[in-house]
């Protein structure tokens, strides 16, 4: 008697069915990773940049600023745009000719918002040759496209140019920010 070693096609349509059923159902939470990986991506980022800026500073023994820029020169645009770190000798926070630039950041994944909030609300980041900031301690906050506030982050420079990340220290699935409270995004 012969037997044959193959799958029927009733089989295969079975096997393929159930495999895109599977697909299906782990999809959502693929999508969450990756938010979840772009979040992270964004802190590291910023962090990174925050953290020059202050050793650029004491390093230079003066004045070194971190501000947003959408052409990789100047200041302005938005901070998902990019941002510039260099040295501010004359602490004007115009990168021109006495002013080295020291790198330039770009967010390659960043499909969410980035918010400074500082006192003043100055939409720069001054750190002195001491390494503290000039008077600007605040947050940068993300958040994500979709919205979901459990992906939303917070990064918190103190006076003395020291840099932590919020916490969810309640549990529930939300970062509370520099003032205690939930994180949110408008």
């Amino acid at each position: 008697m012969i037997r044959n070693a193959g799958l029927t096609l009733l089989e295969l349509i079975l096997v393929i069915a159930l495999l895109c059923v599977l697909m299906a159902a782990t999809a959502p939470s693929l999508t969450g990773i990756i938010e979840q990986r772009r979040g992270d991506e964004v802190m590291k980022i910023l962090r990174e940049a925050i953290e020059l800026a202050r050793a650029t500073a004491i390093g230079s023994g003066g004045f070194a600023t971190l501000c947003r820029s959408r052409n990789g020169r100047t200041c302005g645009g938005r901070w998902e745009d990019g941002m510039i770190v260099f040295i501010d000798a004359n602490g004007d926070r115009v990168p021109d000719g006495d002013n080295a630039l020291v790198r330039v950041f770009q967010f390659p994944s960043a499909s969410g918002s980035i918010r400074w909030r500082s006192f003043g609300n100055r939409q720069y980041l001054q750190m002195t040759a001491m390494g503290f900031t000039r008077d600007q301690n605040g947050n940068f906050s993300y958040c994500p496209n979709n919205g979901d506030i459990g992906l939303a982050r917070q990064l918190i420079v103190n006076a003395a140019g020291r840099v932590r990340e919020a916490v969810d220290s309640n549990d529930d699935g939300v970062r509370e920010g520099s003032n205690g409270e939930p994180l949110h995004c408008d």
